[in-house]
């Protein structure tokens, strides 16, 4: 699937320090496994393929749905006590691997143990139900409540509960070294602030957070609350780009004002569609052409009962493995550090449902070789310090999902180095323009599956079709 050059030499693939290279993360949700055993098996192959952030759903006992917590203070039914929690992080840790939990802070069951009911926003009215804005299936704006209700963490009482029954202990006895915070965006900015710089405070280096700041809104306007609080990294938001500019302007203010922080492109996650899915919509982009998110998953599995690759023709499947292939190199090298859902791997189709996935659902999955190749990627990834780099990122080519041909990027880092991925999903062999500020560098390096070989770069390069293009000048 690599471009092929005419040089036949290839230098080895040295990895970087791990200070330099940059964070993959797996979005993992519990109820895909039935006991501990079988996640620890699972967390093996993640340490196997590159992985080495291990980000695991709201652990918390919850309501109808790890979003909507009961209690903080007990675990979940998958690990029963908080001894088999301390004793399954640890096993992580022992792998050389983060330990991220994700925490909502902004909303909670109505009736959660050991919260205060005037820690809830309008709590003598009745509360106000979380959720926010979005698009249905007929792209009517419509709000989305998540069965929760909004606390209000200006208060200083309820910041302590955070950091004295919930942070703190997972840090001091549970081996927990990353914080993702859920909904960052909804946060009173002064009151996370404050939880994160009392706890940066009593435990240094030995934490960081991840904001979470994704939404309908603009990413700047959404990682507002993160960037105020001094969040470790963000996510940048790329996954949603259909070819217009606003997306890649966003990522650009966010370097800036952020001061470089470290981004993370999510490839997959619990809130976003699996690539299969994806996939599956970029071959029958005449059919579901017009269609947001919700559409296709009502065209797929509403209509259709589609909830696995196991039902579709082979060539099908294979083209389907092609796509994904092309879209997670475009994602691992784009930024810092890169994310994709547990299940992806195995090009699981039906996205998830943090109500009703189970680990029925982790069972759809097919064999192939997408693991191999992810492999691949993320090794590629930690050998240069471009690839887990911020930079400038100007996208080029037919990123619309109903456009086929080229589809890449260019990545410029304050250092003066560039990067440039692009991949062919057209029908024929295409040509590949080099960039007029990385085809003055003279030379540079392409990368494949054998390692990374010199070239002087031309004008012009060819990919053939279902091919990936990787320079580095």
């Amino acid at each position: 699937m690599f471009y092929k050059s005419n040089n036949t030499e290839f230098e080895a693939l040295k990895p970087i320090t791990r200070q330099n290279a940059g964070k993959v993360y797996a979005d993992v949700p519990l109820s895909f496994f039935e006991n501990i055993e079988s996640l620890k098996n699972y967390v093996l192959s993640l340490k196997e393929l590159g992985v080495n952030v291990l980000l695991i759903l709201p652990h918390f006992l919850p309501s109808f749905s790890a979003y909507v917590v009961r209690n903080y203070e007990q675990p979940c039914s998958l690990f029963k006590t908080w001894k088999n929690f301390s004793d399954f992080m640890k096993f992580v840790k022992d792998l050389d691997m983060d330990r991220m939990i994700d925490i909502p802070f902004n909303h909670a069951d109505w009736s959660a143990d050991n919260l205060k009911r005037e820690w809830y926003i309008n709590h003598e009215s009745g509360g106000v139900e979380a959720g926010a804005d979005d698009e249905d299936a007929d792209k009517k704006r419509v709000r989305i409540n998540w069965g929760a209700f909004v606390l209000d963490n200006s208060i200083v009482e309820l910041q302590d509960y955070w950091l004295e029954k919930v942070i703190y202990p997972h840090i001091e006895k549970m081996h927990v070294n990353a914080i993702r915070i859920d909904a960052a965006w909804g946060l009173d900015r002064e009151g996370l602030k404050r939880i994160v710089s009392k706890t940066k405070a009593k435990f240094g280096d030995k934490v960081w957070f991840l904001a979470e700041n994704l939404g309908m809104a603009k990413l700047i306007k959404l990682a507002e609350s993160g960037l105020a609080a001094g969040a470790d990294r963000f996510f940048n938001n790329m996954y949603w780009y259909n070819g217009g500019l606003y997306i890649p302007t966003d990522i650009f203010t966010l370097y800036k004002q952020s001061k470089g922080a470290p981004t993370c492109t999510i490839y997959s996650s619990h809130d976003t569609l699996f690539p299969a899915m994806k996939g599956l919509a970029k071959l029958r982009a005449n059919e579901v052409k017009g269609l947001n998110d919700k559409g296709i998953v009502r065209k797929f599995v509403e209509y259709e009962k589609i909830t696995s690759l196991q039902q579709l023709d082979e060539s099908t499947k294979q083209s389907i493995i092609a796509l994904m292939k092309q879209d997670f190199a475009l994602a691992a090298l784009m930024s810092s550090d890169v994310m994709f859902a547990a299940g992806s791997e195995k090009a699981l189709f039906e996205r998830i449902s943090v109500c009703n996935s189970s680990a029925e659902s982790f069972k759809k999955g097919i064999e192939s070789d997408l693991p191999d190749f992810m492999k691949t990627i993320l090794k590629i990834k930690g050998s240069d310090s471009i690839f887990s780099a911020e930079g400038v990122i100007i996208p080029f080519g037919g990123w619309k999902a109903e456009e086929s041909g080229i589809k890449g990027y260019l990545k410029s880092t304050d250092d003066g180095k560039h990067l440039l991925v692009a991949v062919n999903n057209g029908e024929t062999d295409l040509e590949c323009k080099i960039p007029k500020r990385m085809k003055k560098m003279g030379n540079g390096y392409v990368y494949s599956d054998k390692g990374r070989q010199k070239i002087s770069l031309p004008q012009r390069m060819v990919i053939s079709k279902g091919q990936i293009l990787i320079i580095t000048a």
